[in-house]
């Protein structure tokens, strides 16, 4: 069994032009899901240092109900906060 998982991200312009990417080796988590929050929350930090106006998305639903719901996945509490809390700096 692997010890890391990787994930990475693209910042595109409003042209769809590639602008910055980025990518990180992680310890590999519990869960699938857990390494799907961090692959979210990465780029979110990392962006917040260029620009405030951004849009950030997943393709894992189960991530999509858990950011909708988080008292419905008390286990993610604070994984879910930190991801609140970088939301609050994003338009």
């Amino acid at each position: 069994m692997a010890q890391f998982s990787g994930c990475g991200w693209v910042w595109k312009d409003s042209l769809e032009q590639t602008q910055l990417m980025g990518m990180r080796n992680l310890s590999r988590r519990e869960t699938a899901l857990y390494s799907e929050v961090e692959a979210l929350r990465l780029p979110m930090e990392s962006m917040f240092l260029y620009s405030s106006c951004q849009s950030f998305g997943t393709d894992c639903k189960d991530l999509i109900a858990m950011i909708r719901e988080p008292q419905a996945s008390p286990s993610f509490a604070t994984q879910l906060e930190a991801i609140k809390t970088l939301q609050l700096c994003f338009p």
